[in-house]
């Protein structure tokens, strides 16, 4: 590698550094306005202002509850379009994925309450986490690190008194959805579908590690939901031993 190339492998580096530190900081924006929440909306005091402040909460949270999810299926749709027309999409599926955050962060506010709230000062530092994955560590297990934490998560909606049925089974059908994906470029040598023909994985990928997760990241909310009990408790700390298990697989074979 002459020094042309490596300027420019350290400039991309740079750049996809600075992008993952860009999601860092909306995860940061994100858990303050969590805690203010928390504070305001769930834990505020009866007095006078902080009635009336958390009621206008509650109004914009109902109202970001159905605008949010609609915006980030504009976005969305956009986004596939202009990656099926070979058209740039950045700019789309950034909004389309802060829009489904802020639709996810708020329906389980509204739904769960505090036990949802909590759970989501957990959740925004796993995307953070994701988002690095993403831009400065290996494609292949951000896919099975963001299949396994979606299981975690259908798992917790289960256990929570089987009032999470309906984001279980969502949540289901995304891991599905990542599923089809991972087989989609298993047999395109890692490209995703549309004009632009954007590789996504590397062709040399194993795809065989992926694949098990998405299937293991399946069946575990399955067997959960047909259990019942403790079942789901017990299946999340196995999820995230899984993960744990993808982390040093692939830091290992980075070496």
């Amino acid at each position: 590698m002459d020094r042309k190339q490596r300027e420019e492998r350290r400039r991309q580096e740079d750049i996809a550094l600075q992008r993952g530190l860009l999601w860092v900081a909306g995860a940061i924006v994100l858990e303050a306005l969590l805690m203010a929440v928390n504070r305001y909306y769930i834990n505020y005091y009866l007095t006078d202002w902080e009635i009336g402040l958390a009621g206008m909460i509650n109004g914009l949270l109902n109202f970001l509850r159905f605008a949010a999810p609609v915006a980030a299926g504009a976005a969305l749709g956009c986004t596939l379009w202009r990656l099926k027309s070979g058209k740039r999409f950045g700019l789309a599926l950034v909004v389309s994925l802060a829009m489904g955050a802020v639709s996810v962060c708020v329906h389980v506010i509204v739904k769960f309450q505090g036990p949802g709230l909590s759970m989501l000062f957990w959740l925004v530092v796993a995307w953070a986490v994701l988002a690095l994955v993403y831009y400065i560590y290996q494609r292949e297990f951000f896919v099975a690190a963001a299949a396994c934490g979606m299981s975690v998560l259908a798992l917790w909606f289960v256990r929570y008194d089987r009032n999470g049925l309906v984001e279980a089974v969502l949540v289901l059908a995304a891991i599905a959805v990542v599923t089809a994906a991972v087989v989609w470029m298993k047999k395109s040598k890692g490209t995703l579908p549309g004009k632009l023909a954007i590789r996504f994985l590397p062709e040399d990928t194993n795809y065989a590690v992926a694949l098990a997760t998405c299937a293991a990241s399946l069946a575990a909310p399955i067997a959960a939901l047909l259990l019942e009990g403790t079942t789901a408790y017990y299946l999340i700390f196995v999820m995230v031993a899984w993960l744990f298990a993808l982390f040093v697989y692939y830091t290992v074979k980075l070496m």
